[in-house]
């Protein structure tokens, strides 16, 4: 479900003037290199914080979760998804109400249970 979802996330970003590229760039960098993870997974946080959470998602939380599914090393895997969590996590910590609190946190117990094998 991430891949499509995130295309179609993609999508809706760019129809509202938003460009989730730098997001979708950092996150293929870090599959191509993931020796890179510490110094790339800060910009990818810079960067996403700059889109809206147009679905009460995180984009760069799905782009992530996505790319977890993509790569075959678990210790990646692992980091990838944590990744994704914390910034689920703070999305859902930004709620201004609690319909939309509830809607966020969704997408954060979906990751933890994404993540609960690597740990």
């Amino acid at each position: 479900m991430p891949t499509e979802y995130l295309s179609h996330y993609r999508e809706k970003l760019q129809q509202i003037g938003h460009d989730p590229s730098v997001v979708d760039g950092l996150v293929e960098a870090i599959l191509a290199s993931p020796a890179e993870f510490d110094t790339l997974a800060p910009q990818v946080r810079n960067a996403a914080n700059a889109l809206d959470w147009y679905y009460d998602r995180d984009y760069a939380a799905v782009a992530l979760q996505a790319a977890a599914l993509r790569t075959q090393d678990p210790g990646l895997r692992r980091k990838l998804l944590s990744l994704a969590l914390d910034r689920a996590i703070w999305c859902a910590s930004c709620s201004t109400s609690g319909g939309e609190g509830t809607a966020r946190s969704l997408h954060v117990r979906e990751l933890e249970a994404a993540i609960e094998p690597f740990r």
